[in-house]
């Protein structure tokens, strides 16, 4: 895995924290935001797929807390939702359609049993 894609990752900033509290509204580039936790065992695999399959713009924020593998979040249906252990190719596969939505409404059935429900609604940390 190289270094480079898991640096153009950027962190979330505190502004980038505030509009993800406004109800959803396409990002200029018309992208999706997902959020990466940072410090999860295997979340370079996870931002350097995202970057190469999706539209999505990809941001690292801090710890979750609610993670063993790579946690990911993005706006579902107008609230934040976090879907933990998404390093298999069936969940990342699942994430790529889900972000294929505009604006992400439906679940697929690899994400439904993923999705965190302690951080469910919540702004990332």
């Amino acid at each position: 895995m190289a270094k480079s894609s898991v640096l153009e990752a950027k962190p979330l900033s505190e502004s980038g924290r505030k509009t993800l509290a406004q109800p959803f509204n396409a990002c200029p580039s018309d992208c999706p935001l997902v959020v990466v936790c940072r410090k999860c065992k295997g979340h370079e695999e996870v931002i350097a797929f995202l970057q190469r399959h999706t539209r999505a713009e990809v941001r690292t924020v801090r710890c979750q807390k609610v993670c063993e593998e790579p946690v990911a979040g993005l706006r579902v249906d107008g609230r934040m939702e976090y879907f933990e252990k998404v390093d298999g190719s069936k969940q990342l596969k699942a994430m790529a359609e889900l972000l294929r939505q505009k604006p992400p409404t439906k679940l697929p059935k690899a994400l439904k049993k993923r999705r965190s429900r302690e951080r469910s609604g919540r702004l990332p940390r």
